[in-house]
């Protein structure tokens, strides 16, 4: 985790929620299948010190490397080490973003099958989800590119039960202290936690190709044609 998501709502939806002082995109497109290296509406703080909406790249470049293809392998950064990491401490410490999703999925290896079964994770209430992030820019100009990576924390709950690892999930004011807090409260916010408010719905495995992208992708399926889930 977090390697796919979706979104479907407004630009402006995004602004009621956590009030938002600006935006550079007055339409969002939905998603149903959002991968690295695509680019998502992600929440940063402003140069004159608000928060605003902006779309980045998902899969960090750290701003000192040498060849941006890495950010396809950085898209999720620990929680444990995110102040330590060379590729995180800075992005941590002086551009943390939130990352607003209608809901991620995530692939359940069932050894016995021999298979993974992809979920799809959302709030019951079906809100928007706000996931914490950190984002850096690299290059100048042309070449300029502005990257973020969804930040993870050890899984709880039912949410253990499908893969060990789970995005940290902003409820209430958190949005605020991720992206303006100190380090240390912002540490706090990633503190694992048992995600009761969440709903889980078995998908299709056409999720796995990024090309599929419609909102079929969301629809509940419990098996597919073809597959043998046997009896014992």
């Amino acid at each position: 985790m977090c390697a796919r998501y979706a979104y479907v709502f407004l630009a402006e939806e995004v602004m009621r929620l956590i009030s938002l002082g600006w935006s550079h995109h007055d339409a969002i497109d939905a998603c149903f299948n959002m991968a690295p290296t695509m680019r998502a509406p992600v929440i940063v703080v402003g140069k004159d010190g608000s928060p605003g909406l902006t779309t980045l790249t998902w899969g960090l470049v750290p701003s000192w490397a040498s060849d941006p293809s890495i950010g396809s392998k950085m898209v999720n950064a620990r929680s444990e080490t995110i102040s330590e990491k060379p590729a995180y401490k800075e992005p941590f410490e002086k551009r943390r973003c939130v990352v607003p999703i209608s809901g991620f999925y995530e692939w359940e290896t069932l050894r016995e099958l021999k298979r993974k079964k992809p979920w799809y994770v959302s709030p019951e209430d079906e809100s928007i989800m706000l996931l914490a992030g950190v984002w850096d820019r690299w290059g100048t100009g042309e070449d300029r590119l502005d990257t973020y990576t969804v930040v993870t924390t050890k899984a709880r709950g039912r949410m253990a039960e499908i893969h060990e690892r789970s995005p940290v999930m902003l409820r209430g004011n958190d949005w605020s202290t991720w992206l303006t807090g100190t380090q240390e409260d912002a540490i706090g916010l990633c503190e694992p936690k048992e995600p009761d408010w969440l709903s889980f719905r078995p998908v299709s495995t056409r999720v796995g190709n990024v090309k599929n992208n419609d909102p079929s992708l969301l629809e509940r399926v419990e098996s597919e044609p073809g597959e043998q889930l046997g009896l014992f």
